[in-house]
Order: structure tokens, then sequence, then C-alpha cells
């Protein structure tokens, strides 16, 4: 268990001026208004700042608006951390974004304040991103000494026209500061404050985000953190209640498959890694929770810690990799309004199905690196995770042919079971009934005999339904033939593939 003050005792804090908006609003890709995703992209930089520290960071955003919406007053946003000092390279990077929010709404004017862990002073600047002569954009504020205090970070504001849409604003904040918190990113801790400006009745709204996961440490490596944070967030159904009473009784009893790629050995996209958690829930007996049933995975995805809407690359992986034998029936999928990637299931088995991607690159503010390399990897890790879940529950996924097969097993044990008890070959019956591992002196049934063979039978099926197995095994139930998955397979992806035949 983490201590009180590890940063893993997150606390995300709502200064509010009204009631909570719905958590089932909650947005996490950025909202569609241009001037909304400059706040983005500062998260963003914030996180990579705090990721190269490699020390305990604290992450703020902070929004303030006016009272009455007709108030000639802004939003005022800040985003501020405490990891290392930032670069002014960082900021060019909302050029683009600058450009294409009107003036109106955004004068691209950003308030830069930074100081890194060996400066003796903190450094002010202010950056004019609509400005095209480049004397003009960049100038240099007050500096302000340090008296030998050792400390690093750096806060950026900027302040938006108050005719944009701060209540939809707020809504991402909230669902975008949940999903940072699925990740549990070591030596990290996320506040959100927001105020209303001259409303004597702003209040204090806390939301706690202590996991209940007593095996939750801070020494657990980012794939075991990330399967704590998919717990809590699908046993708070998304972070649409607080706790669902029926579904946290059943914690241990989620199944749990997890699976990792990385090309750290390579020269090419060096460093990069993918991480994939998938979470199955069985149905619930309490009608009244409403994940009963449910037909849909909303697939949470995240590169270098921070929620982002799907890469084409990823989403691709996602509607071809072979469900079927894992026991999935896939209807389809689609990428939403807001970036997200929906999979759709037929005739699902379960109560709930969450998965979690995670890819980053093993140095923060790293290259990015192309999409085929990505799409290798997530699919490898996706495989994986799958293949880890049917290793640890074979019966629960068998494959939809394997499942076709286990129907037919008990019709064909009763068969047998007939003949052999029928028989009035008293060696051919001892020898049935020792393979079987039944004593001699037992009292033999027919259900007894049935029973054992149905067992024996179904092991088989198991223990054949797996790729790592089916060489081995191929002469009892299976023909194996690798084949290409899909045409447009890599070359390394297609020696990994297989469809089997019964």
């Amino acid at each position: 268990m983490a201590s009180v003050s590890s940063p893993h005792r997150k606390l995300l804090h709502f200064v509010s001026f009204s009631p909570l908006p719905n958590p089932s609003q909650f947005r996490t890709a950025p909202p569609r208004d241009s001037c909304f995703a400059a706040p983005f992209q500062l998260v963003y930089w914030a996180v990579q700042r705090c990721r190269v520290s490699e020390s305990p960071c604290r992450l703020t955003f902070s929004l303030k608006r006016p009272a009455e919406s007709a108030s000639p007053s802004q939003l005022r946003v800040s985003v501020s951390d405490t990891g290392v000092r930032s670069k002014l390279e960082e900021f060019l990077e909302l050029n683009d974004l600058a450009r294409e929010t009107p003036v109106e709404k955004w004068d691209g004017t950003l308030l830069i304040t930074t100081t890194g862990i060996n400066d003796e002073a903190i450094y002010r600047y202010r950056f004019n991103l609509h400005e095209e002569l480049s004397s003009a954009r960049f100038s240099r504020l007050a500096t302000t000494y340090k008296n030998h205090a050792t400390f690093s970070g750096t806060e950026v504001c900027l302040c938006l026209s108050n005719e944009a849409d701060a209540d939809d604003l707020i809504l991402w904040l909230v669902g975008f500061f949940h999903k940072i918190l699925v990740l549990r990113a070591a030596n990290l801790a996320c506040e959100l404050f927001v105020e209303q400006i001259g409303n004597a009745e702003s209040r204090n709204v806390c939301l706690p985000q202590d996991s209940d996961d007593v095996h939750h440490s801070v020494m657990a490596s980012s794939s075991d953190r990330l399967v704590s944070g998919l717990k809590d967030y699908a046993l708070s159904h998304g972070y649409n209640c607080d706790k669902c009473d029926t579904c946290i009784l059943n914690r241990d009893l989620l199944k749990t498959g997890t699976g990792a790629a990385n090309n750290v050995d390579r020269r090419k996209a060096k460093g990069a890694h993918v991480e994939v958690v998938i979470l199955i829930a069985r149905t619930a007996s309490d009608l009244s929770c409403w994940a009963v049933n449910c037909s849909s995975t909303q697939v949470l995805y995240f590169e270098d810690f921070v929620p982002c809407p799907i890469s084409k690359s990823s989403f691709d992986v996602l509607v071809s990799v072979d469900w079927q034998s894992y026991g999935f029936k896939l209807k389809g999928g689609f990428i939403d309004d807001e970036g997200n990637a929906v999979l759709e299931w037929d005739d699902m088995p379960f109560a709930r199905v969450d998965i979690a991607i995670h890819t980053y690159l093993e140095c923060a503010m790293q290259e990015c690196q192309g999409s085929q390399q990505d799409r290798h990897l997530v699919r490898k890790a996706l495989k994986s995770a799958l293949s880890h879940l049917k290793a640890d529950h074979a019966g629960d996924f068998l494959s939809c042919h394997g499942q076709r097969v286990r129907e037919y097993v008990p019709d064909l044990a009763e068969s047998i079971a007939g003949l052999i008890l029928s028989s009035n070959d008293k060696e051919f019956h001892d020898e049935c009934v020792s393979l079987l591992g039944l004593g001699s002196d037992q009292d033999i049934s027919e259900e007894l005999v049935q029973s054992s063979i149905c067992e024996k039978m179904i092991r088989i099926i198991e223990l054949n339904d797996t790729k790592e197995n089916v060489e081995d095994n191929a002469p009892y139930l299976f023909e194996c033939e690798k084949l290409d998955e899909d045409s447009q397979l890599d070359e390394e992806d297609r020696d990994e593939d297989m469809i089997f035949d019964f």
C-alpha cells in the first residue's frame, strides 16, 4: 500500500459554483472548439516534463470563469507542474492551432513562468503566437530570484473568450483527469480547480481517487498500475458513479489479461512500448446494475501517459484481430465523435469488457516514430493480453470453433459410456475404467463413467484450443494450417497468425 503522502493517494479537487456535472457527459477527447485544444496540448507537455523529472511531481489545472456569462471578463486557464524546466520550443507546436482559432476567442497569447532545479531565478515570458514578426512574438518579463531555494516547475496561462462554452470545457476536464488517473502514473499527482469569480456561493467538492486495490504499490510496474486503475474504472462503470455496490464486491472475480510489446532493441522506434489490459466482468446477479449485458466497449487509449483519441493504425488492429479464436464475436467497430474506439459485440456472455491501450516512448519528449511500427506493437501486445486471458481461464475463452465442439461432448460421452458398460468383454471393460482413472473396486455407474469422459474431453479441447499447444497436440483433435490473418498484415505478423480447423 502506498503511504498517505504518496502521489498515488491522488485527490482531484473541484471548486464548483454549481452541482458537479453529470458524469455520463464526461468527455475524454478535446472538445471540438479549437480554442479548447490548447489546454489539452499544455497538459500533455506538463505530463512529459514530469516524466523527465523522475521525481514526485504535481500537475495542477486551474480554470477561473466570471460569475455572469455576459461579463466581459475572460476564462483564465492555468496549467502548472513541478517537472523539469520547459523549453520554449515546445510552445511553437501551438502555431497551427493559434492560426485556426479566431482571435476573438483566443488572442494567441501565452504567459509562461518556468525555472529549473539548478536555476537561480524564475523566468517569465510572454508568447504571442498570432504575431507574424518573430521579434514581436516573444518578450521577456521580470525575473524573480529564488534566494537559494531549490525547486523546478512551469506554469502556463492563457485567457479564452467568455463566449466559449465553459460548461463544455469543464465536462471535458473532469472526464480527462479521471482518465489520467486510470494510468496511476508513478510520481504524478493531479489536481483540478474550477472557480467562479465573484460568486459568494462557491464551494469545494472533492473527488477522492484512492484505490480499493489492496495490492496496489508504488513499486508496481506500469502494467500492474494500469490493471489497478482499470479495475477501479470498471467497478465505477467508467466513473459514471462513485461506487457500484454490486460490482465492488466482485473485484477479485474480475478476469484480467495483460500484454506488452516493445522495440527497445531495434534501431527504429527505439524505446517504444505498448501495454494492453483487458478486463472481463461476469454477468452481475443484480439487474439494477446497468453493466449487465453491456454489448459494447469504449476502448481507453493513452499516448505517453495522456488520454488521446485513438490512432487509425491502432483502431485497424482492434477490428482486424481474430477475436473468434478467443471466444468473442465482434459485430463491428467505429470511432466516435470524440475520437474513442467503440467495439460492438454479438452474444456477449459477460457483463462488461474493458480494454485499455497505452503506447509510450521510453524517453519522454522523444521524437515519435511511424504508425507501421505502432501497429505491429499494438497487435503483438493485444494478442498477448488475449492469450493471457485464455491461458488463465481456458474454459471461458474457448474459440468459437472450440465452443461448437464442446457442445457435442455430453452426447459423445454418453455414447462412449454406453459402449463401455454394455460390453461383455471384461478385460476391455476393466482397461477402459483404468484409463478413466476409476478404481475397479468402485461402484461404476454410467453417470460416473460419462462424467469422467466429459471431463477429460473438455480438458483436451481446452488444451488444444491454444496456439502454443496446437502443433504438438494436432493429431488428437486439430489440424493447423498457417494462413494470413488479413492481406494487410506485416510480414512479421503473418508468421504469428494461425487458423484452426477441427
